[in-house]
């Protein structure tokens, strides 16, 4: 019985380490914490926008997963695969995404049946603005029965499950490309318990980003993406400002710099800003597969102790032959 009572403290104090860590951080507060803040972003779009369905032509298969704060027993894991492609007339993109994210005692996962309409801006059909909506659900749990001392039963076990639309516009050029869109768009509608431990929190991002030639073989590419989460009295912000080297369309080597704060308010508590320098890297073999791989670093002493985040993803590309040859796509 004590083993087991101390078991529990344990869980119990890096639970509150872990949910100290996350506000000091400046990372979304608990119940707006539903989307993963992933770093390879720029290496699959459809995670963050609908309206990305498509984008490559061909059928576009990838998948990530994410372990963060690795010295931290409980801290968050995420697993995601996606697909998407366009029909033979290019107008119309398709696409699925699945995503499973757990933090601590928060367990969720979002599927989501993606639609995008891709309109040609030029007779090249190089340029495209896209409309995009994705349907599908959005299911949370949160068992805190694991971090109570002292009782003989489970306290505390709640279930939601709940429908859920999100929206994206998607503009892409050869060089150049930009987007926005809202996630959580319904299931923050239909779900209004204030009082509920999960309650998901509307989300906003705009993305933009461009190819800069160096030489023939060397190509800067740099991104960015800005995310916000509706958590009244304040508004979370996140901020990613990439810069990365993509040598002979196959290595890709960058660095990001993430920052977040807080406006609203309360913005004067934000005490401390959630800071943290990524390296990623990507190589694409010539059979189209592409393995990517980043490290993200927090720059906060207190979130550093909780060591740093891991992320690998996979993907693979299937084309067919056309006559044609199509206009690369470097996003």
């Amino acid at each position: 019985m004590k083993a087991r009572t101390g078991n529990k403290e344990k869980v119990m104090r890096n639970s509150i380490i872990l949910t100290l860590a996350m506000l000091v951080s400046c990372s979304f507060a608990l119940k707006a914490q539903q989307n993963a803040q992933y770093s390879q972003y720029m290496f699959h779009g459809l995670y963050i926008n609908p309206a990305y369905a498509g984008y490559k032509g061909d059928l576009n298969l990838h998948s990530y997963y994410l372990s963060q704060w690795t010295n931290m027993e409980g801290g968050p894991r995420t697993m995601a695969l996606a697909a998407d492609m366009a029909l033979d007339s290019d107008k119309v993109g398709l696409g699925f995404n699945i995503v499973n994210d757990r933090v601590g005692m928060e367990k969720r996962t979002a599927a989501y049946f993606n639609y995008a309409y891709r309109l040609r801006l030029d007779e090249a059909n190089s340029r495209h603005l896209s409309l995009g909506v994705g349907a599908g659900f959005v299911h949370g749990s949160y068992n805190q029965s694991d971090i109570i001392t002292g009782q003989p039963e489970p306290i505390s076990l709640e279930s939601i499950f709940l429908p859920d639309v999100r929206i994206g516009v998607f503009y892409n050029s050869p060089l150049f490309f930009a987007g926005a869109g809202i996630e959580n768009l319904l299931s923050s509608i239909v779900m209004n318990d204030e009082k509920a431990s999960i309650q998901p929190s509307r989300h906003y991002f705009m993305q933009a980003g461009g190819i800069i030639p160096v030489t023939s073989d060397v190509l800067l590419k740099p991104t960015t993406l800005l995310k916000t989460a509706s958590n009244s009295p304040n508004q979370a912000w996140t901020w990613d400002l990439n810069a990365a080297v993509l040598f002979a369309e196959q290595f890709t080597l960058g660095v990001t710099y993430r920052t977040g704060f807080l406006t609203g308010s309360e913005a004067s508590t934000n005490l401390s800003k959630r800071n943290s320098i990524i390296a990623l890297a990507e190589f694409q073999t010539k059979s189209n597969i592409r393995v990517g791989y980043s490290y993200d670093h927090p720059l906060s002493s207190t979130v550093n102790n909780l060591g740093g985040t891991h992320e690998i993803s996979v993907g693979y590309l299937i084309t067919k032959q056309r006559i044609r040859e199509r206009t690369p796509r470097f996003f």
